[in-house]
């Protein structure tokens, strides 16, 4: 997939990945990436990543992840059924952040996604796991 096809992808996620200011870095059959460039409005009050940021990233990775399809007809939507988010490290204003999630297993309707996220320097800040209903068919896809 060619940068211009990942950003006509991107264009169609929803509008908190759009208010983040996330980027789709890759995205592939049982793999995304999706990349975060921090600013302050990403920060909690000790001037960190703030959680909700990281459980945010990981969560649209593994969503992505676990809904492509080769044809945009065959591509869906993900409805969260659970989501696991675990903190290992900080990070700051001006770093960028990648979450890198895969495809563990899955059927017709379920399937299940594991996600690191790291920062510039491949440094674990955070990682999860979570399961994922695959809803409607996103017909407004390239």
């Amino acid at each position: 997939m060619n940068q211009d096809e990942r950003q006509a992808i991107a264009r169609t996620v929803t509008g908190f990945f759009q208010e983040l200011g996330a980027e789709l870095e890759e995205y592939s059959e049982g793999r995304a990436v999706v990349a975060l460039t921090l600013t302050q409005k990403h920060m909690n009050n000790a001037s960190n990543l703030h959680g909700g940021v990281t459980a945010s990233l990981l969560d649209i990775a593994m969503g992505l992840c676990g809904t492509w399809a080769e044809s945009a007809q065959e591509r869906r939507v993900a409805i969260t059924l659970s989501l696991n988010t675990n903190f290992s490290a900080t990070a700051q204003a001006g770093n960028r952040v990648r979450a890198v999630a895969t495809c563990r297993s899955g059927g017709h309707k379920v399937f299940m996604a594991s996600c690191d996220l790291l920062d510039q320097d491949d440094r674990l800040l955070g990682f999860g796991d979570g399961v994922f209903k695959k809803g409607a068919y996103r017909k407004d896809l390239p």
